[in-house]
């Protein structure tokens, strides 16, 4: 089982660490129990793989998807995060995929958004195998995966380079995210950041979003994620972008991602009326 094989990962801090193996382990009892495909390589990297979990039985009509990225501030995390999502999506019915990318400081941010189209590309390739609806794929992640998704959504030539039509997602449900932040910032590797200037944060470049945002944090948040969810909320409404939000009042970093086990928490809602909707 991918479990099993999880590379050791240096401690975060005492919340996050407490939230990591919670997920692991609600996860894993997810895992052995579910019609799964589990480390399923959409590249050659170990990192490049993807969990996929099915509905108990194969339905009629080809069913949405929702590809979701981990968080971790891009340097820890694993897909295995984020299985215990799994049950109350495959209700619906759906197919739930959580996807691995490789980590900073081993690889940069833009390889990291590469993996994220990659793992994108894969699933859109391979999900009618499985009963999925290649063209009702839905994306989100929390934390960090938040401004993947975010990303995805708003860098057009990125995701046609990857061989991505600009319809490749019906919908974006970033949680939890850190908005301001430029890919290029992030860089520890001088050679591969940009001019200061050149827009490149999600809220820079809100104007260019194609599909509906439903964008989420929780009221007791760090600082920058209780400012930049509500600044990228503004920055997609005056671009006249279609966009929702929600604060989960007494949630705070971590507890806003577990919460979404349970089928009436209104983020697993949202996604089930989306994934109704959105055709």
């Amino acid at each position: 089982m991918s479990f099993d094989d999880l590379p050791p990962q240096t401690p975060i801090n005492p919340n996050a660490d407490v939230y990591a193996q919670a997920c692991l382990v609600r996860s894993r009892a997810v895992a052995e129990r579910a019609r799964a495909r589990l480390d399923v390589a959409y590249g050659p990297d170990y990192w490049q793989k993807i969990d996929i979990y099915l509905p108990d039985a194969r339905a009629a009509a080809p069913l949405p998807v929702l590809l979701f990225f981990h968080g971790g501030n891009f340097t820890h995390g694993y897909k295995e995060w984020c299985g215990f999502m799994a049950p109350a999506i495959t209700a619906f019915p759906a197919i739930f995929v959580s996807a691995s990318y490789r980590l900073a400081p081993a690889v940069s941010y833009r390889a990291i958004m590469d993996d994220a189209f990659a793992a994108l590309a894969y699933v859109r390739g391979h999900i009618a195998d499985l009963g999925g609806d290649p063209q009702r794929v839905f994306i989100g992640g929390h934390s960090a995966g938040a401004q993947i998704v975010a990303q995805m959504a708003l860098r057009h030539e990125a995701r046609r380079a990857a061989g991505l039509p600009d319809d490749a997602f019906r919908g974006v449900l970033p949680m939890s995210g850190s908005y301001s932040r430029r890919l290029a910032d992030l860089e520890a590797d001088e050679s591969l950041r940009v001019a200061a200037d050149v827009p490149d944060s999600p809220i820079e470049i809100a104007g260019r979003a194609f599909a509906p945002f439903f964008v989420t944090w929780g009221g007791r948040e760090k600082e920058n994620v209780l400012r930049d969810g509500p600044a990228f909320v503004a920055a997609l409404e005056a671009a006249g972008q279609p966009v929702e939000h929600h604060v989960f009042p007494d949630d705070d970093h971590f507890s806003i991602h577990l919460a979404t086990a349970d089928p009436q928490n209104l983020w697993t809602r949202k996604l089930r009326q989306w994934m109704e909707t959105l055709r």
